[in-house]
């Protein structure tokens, strides 16, 4: 079987719905976490700590061991991280439902950070399936369901939340995993023969270091320090929107609607910048782009003072960061073979989840320390670093192709056109259709007289003539 290098509307619709649910289901859970661990037992005094460890649980695991998914992926082939993927999800969702406890419920967490990862498993299918000129466009339509998880989901749990059973929703969820495992397993195809790992294959920890290596560190470290900034403003925000809203009974419509703006931004942002990365063909740049209008709307809401202009940053906010996980996913698979696409799609993400997962750490820890503008400030600076950054290498490579691009031009024509045969002594030889005993047979070998001697044609033996004996003819 030959490589694929279109994407099928059916693979992309199931990828999309796939991508979906999963993230609709979790972003359910996350803004009524603190409300599901108290029905499950928690104290008052522990709820907030076991609400954040279970928020925060899937992202270490989830960053670990999708290089090793990923890097699996390459050798069974993509499609089968997918299913591997939706039957975690399934298995994590009919352990949370079953769960009677918070330690149950963390413990069920942790199970879908590590069998998990729709979005990852997804993204490395699109990146080895898509063709170069329409990967952009297929991992904006990729990441969009993402943001229409997240725009859904909150709705979701927080309209079943009144019912006081959350139970329903995570068995719902289960089950459409469970069915969409099915229908990719039978629909779904790999894009590529799976690779046969070689003899003597070396340790994963290696490999991913060469990996990451080959995509370059400072773009991983960018990307990484972009999502640390992004999502490290999650727990500050709704602090932060206390102090700008005079009625404290509306800081949590205040805090669910700008949480929809962002991503609704999102939506419409993951579309535009697929096309604008498959038109350019440079995803640094717009990653350096995205994230410096990121940074720029997250710091002018730290110094804002006026409420309503909170509304249009939130939607630019969330418009540029659609650009930033695609563009480092487009780029880690442009530095790879058609084999080897979704491991380094696989180690691009873990660095994101390194982001994702520390930022809301690090920053909820620092709240008693720093006031929540100035939170946010640090947040920017952080997104600012990214831009930054990634900036080096970007202008490094303009600089590179300028020259190029400049010492063809310094070029005479002369010397840049094609090289003319060379004539004379040291002349290449030329094959003849002449016998060798011939005279321009002779004359080609070089035995005739002012001929320097060459080499035989095509086809004829190298020995030397044997020389003829001399006859004295004298009497």
């Amino acid at each position: 079987m030959t490589e694929h290098l279109t994407l099928r509307r059916t693979d992309m619709g199931l990828l999309w719905v796939s991508q979906f649910v999963n993230t609709a289901g979790l972003m359910a859970l996350v803004p009524i976490m603190p409300l599901y661990m108290a029905s499950l037992g928690a104290s008052d005094a522990t709820v907030g700590v076991w609400a954040g460890a279970a928020i925060a649980a899937p992202a270490l695991p989830l960053a670990i061991t999708t290089p090793l998914w990923g890097r699996l992926g390459d050798h069974i082939g993509p499609k089968w991280m997918v299913v591997r993927a939706l039957a975690g999800l399934c298995l994590a969702m009919a352990l949370m439902a079953a769960a009677g406890s918070p330690l149950a419920l963390l413990a069920a967490r942790i199970v879908q950070g590590t069998l998990g990862g729709v979005v990852e498993a997804a993204a490395a299918y699109v990146g080895s399936a898509a063709s170069e000129g329409s990967r952009g466009r297929a991992l904006g339509r990729s990441y969009s369901a993402t943001a229409a998880g997240a725009l859904a989901g909150p709705v979701a749990g927080g309209t079943l939340v009144a019912t006081g059973d959350l139970r329903p929703l995570l068995i719902g969820i289960a089950l459409a995993a469970l069915l969409l495992g099915c229908v990719c397993t039978i629909r779904l195809r790999n894009p590529h023969d799976p690779r046969r790992p070689p003899n003597g294959t070396e340790p994963a920890r290696a490999a991913l270091v060469s990996v990451c290596a080959r995509i370059g560190w400072i773009p991983l470290a960018g990307g990484f320090l972009a999502f640390f900034g992004v999502y490290g403003l999650i727990p500050i925000y709704a602090a932060f929107l206390t102090e700008l809203v005079p009625d404290p009974q509306q800081v949590g419509p205040w805090v669910g609607g700008l949480h929809a703006v962002m991503w609704a931004g999102t939506l419409v942002g993951s579309l535009w910048w697929g096309r604008v990365n498959d038109r350019t063909g440079h995803p640094l740049q717009t990653l350096v782009i995205a994230s410096g209008v990121t940074a720029a709307t997250v710091l002018v809401q730290a110094m804002v003072g006026w409420l309503p202009a909170l509304v249009p940053l939130r939607f630019i906010q969330g418009f540029c960061f659609a650009a930033l996980a695609q563009s480092l996913m487009l780029y880690a698979s442009q530095k790879a073979g058609p084999h080897e696409r979704a491991g380094y799609v696989g180690a691009a993400n873990s660095f994101l989840l390194g982001g994702q997962f520390l930022g809301p750490l690090l920053a909820g820890s620092a709240m008693a320390l720093l006031s929540p503008s100035l939170g946010v400030l640090i947040t920017g600076i952080c997104v600012t670093a990214a831009a930054l950054l990634v900036l080096a290498p970007v202008i490094a490579a303009a600089h590179g192709s300028s020259s190029d691009a400049a010492q063809a031009a310094a070029t005479p024509f002369a010397s840049r056109r094609r090289r003319t045969r060379p004539v004379g002594r040291h002349a290449a030889p030329r094959r003849s259709r002449h016998r060798n005993g011939s005279r321009a047979g002779r004359r080609i070998r070089g035995e005739g007289p002012g001929r320097a001697p060459v080499l035989p044609p095509h086809g004829v033996s190298a020995r030397p003539r044997e020389p003829r004996p001399r006859v004295d003819r004298r009497v």
